[in-house]
């Protein structure tokens, strides 16, 4: 099951999943999270042995260690093929993503410019914002950590998750 968390920069999404995925994982709930940008990103740097094998013309690249794994590949497209990649979970949290038609979760706040997602995707379910809202749907406060992750588990819950 893939849930969007969505809103423009700087509204507080990656703070919201920070503190969003421990109180999901304390629930009991197994949790990924994928990231979408619109921006060009340095983790394959140039010149670093994933980097050289891209370049070689290897279609995708993936690298391992005692850290982590990491892969390097052309755009997987959609949140939810992204999602496929992360293995067997009960939930994967998809920032940003504005354009897909995922159910989701908004993230707005009165100090950062921007519309509310809501008004015109009804595919939210919730907004997390420190303002009114144009529709009848449930808002939480940016704070309301374990408002938030009650709303997920009630609607992962009615889908049979």
């Amino acid at each position: 099951m893939v849930l969007a968390v969505s809103g423009p920069s700087g509204s507080g999404k990656t703070r919201l999943l920070s503190r969003l995925i421990p109180a999901l994982v304390s629930r009991g709930l197994s949790v990924a999270a994928v990231k979408h940008t619109r921006h060009e990103h340095g983790l394959d740097a140039t010149g670093k042995d994933t980097d050289v094998l891209r370049r070689a013309g290897a279609a995708a690249v993936a690298i391992t260690g005692p850290s982590g794994t990491a892969w390097f590949g052309p755009e997987v497209g959609s949140a939810r093929a992204l999602a496929r990649r992360m293995g067997p979970v009960d939930l994967v949290l998809a920032e940003g993503f504005r354009s897909e038609p995922l159910p989701r979760i908004e993230v707005h706040r009165r100090a950062v410019p921007g519309e509310f997602l809501c008004a015109t995707d009804r595919r939210v379910i919730a907004v997390v914002s420190d303002e009114p809202l144009p529709r009848d749907i449930p808002r939480l406060h940016p704070d309301d950590v374990e408002g938030v992750a009650a709303l997920v588990v009630r609607w992962l819950r009615a889908r049979g998750r």
